[in-house]
């Protein structure tokens, strides 16, 4: 939360030792200001940031990585098929409390708040739910002791003709993943009121176990192809790796792995890493995360965009019912980060990621 003054000394000491706040954000600001420094650590960084002035557009650079930091927006689609056209005008024309639903699925009182009272609201004939929650955040300094969140869930009709719904969630904490499951289950049951699905269907989403392990990373390196004009590939930069127990180690690499439960990789081509370039490897390799790196140039304006996909739940919990999700993020290039931002960039670059997905969620899955 931003205050209405600007932090000197130390209290922005206490934002900059954030870990949200990169040695990377400290320096670009020091450089700016023609201090450069040979060792970047903080313990150097931060003692000569704090004698300087910081500007209302430092203070506002420092606060946009803080909060990028903490709201990822993150990604999960499902798919349903109706019996009928949708107008989803009158579908979403009954109010949703969903304040008493977010009471009636805790025991006891939340760490969070609805802000208002957010209702479905139709643009380009997509039903769109949009809302922002408070959260109380006691562990962290007086920059953020309470901090927002968005949420936001989308329901729109499929453009290739098939009477289908497509709901997207974006959300940006725990606690608003929860709350899309809770509107997605009301969208569920407005549609099954209204006989726009049948009584026994459910939302199709993409799955960790729709995938054999071969065919999981088959469709994780399917993003270093071309799939988007404004999007060009450069490196696989983070994977995180797990040895199927059940699988037999490929004679190359048995003793390599065989003592191994898990790896966390990060490179700068981890594309070309023999383990994970030799398909004769992929049935004891199981992937729950990649990190991609593109570069890219829409209508002159440029940057690096990072893309995640993973299943998350798999990674926390190893469910092999974790949900796909993903994240697509923008580094803009200092002379056009007053022309665009990261919303613009993310609405418009992510169809194309959605796009692929869909389509090489089907060329891979196991039928």
């Amino acid at each position: 939360m931003e205050k209405d003054f600007l932090p000197q000394g130390d209290h922005i000491r206490q934002l900059l030792v954030n870990a949200s706040i990169s040695t990377t954000n400290i320096n670009g600001l020091l450089r700016d200001k023609g201090v450069f420094l040979g060792h970047i650590e903080k313990n150097n960084s931060i003692p000569l940031l704090m004698k300087t002035l910081v500007s209302p557009a430092d203070f506002h650079d420092l606060h946009e990585a803080q909060k990028k930091k903490e709201d990822t927006i993150k990604f999960r689609t499902a798919t349903i098929k109706c019996t009928e056209d949708v107008d989803l005008t009158k579908v979403f024309s009954v109010p949703m409390d969903l304040a008493g639903k977010i009471k009636e699925v805790h025991k006891y009182e939340p760490n969070f708040k609805l802000l208002g009272t957010p209702t479905f609201y139709i643009e380009d004939e997509t039903a769109i739910f949009d809302y922002k929650i408070e959260r109380d955040n006691f562990l962290e300094n007086w920059t953020s002791n309470k901090t927002e969140h968005s949420g936001k869930v989308f329901v729109k009709k499929s453009k290739d003709g098939n009477l289908e719904l497509s709901v997207e969630q974006n959300s940006t904490s725990k606690e608003t993943i929860l709350i899309n499951e809770l509107i997605v289950g009301e969208v569920k049951k407005l549609l099954k009121d209204q006989s726009f699905i049948k009584p026994e269907d459910d939302f199709i989403r993409i799955k960790f176990n729709d995938f054999t392990n071969a065919q999981r990373i088959q469709f994780f390196y399917s993003f270093t192809k071309e799939f988007c004009i404004y999007l060009k590939f450069q490196s696989i930069t983070d994977i995180d790796l797990y040895l199927d127990e059940e699988q037999e180690s490929h004679v190359d690499i048995k003793a390599l792995v065989d003592e191994i439960d898990s790896l966390k990789i990060n490179g700068r081509g981890l594309q070309n890493n023999p383990l994970l370039k030799n398909n004769q490897y992929h049935d004891k390799l199981i992937v729950g995360s990649i990190s991609l790196r593109y570069s890219f140039d829409i209508r002159g304006v440029k940057g690096i965009a990072n893309l995640v996909i993973a299943f998350p739940d798999y990674i926390a919990k190893k469910s092999i019912n974790a949900e796909l999700q993903i994240s697509l993020n923008f580094t803009i290039e200092k002379e056009h980060k007053r022309t665009t931002t990261e919303t613009q960039l993310r609405k418009e670059l992510y169809a194309f990621v959605e796009k692929h997905k869909i389509a090489n969620y089907s060329k891979f899955k196991t039928p």
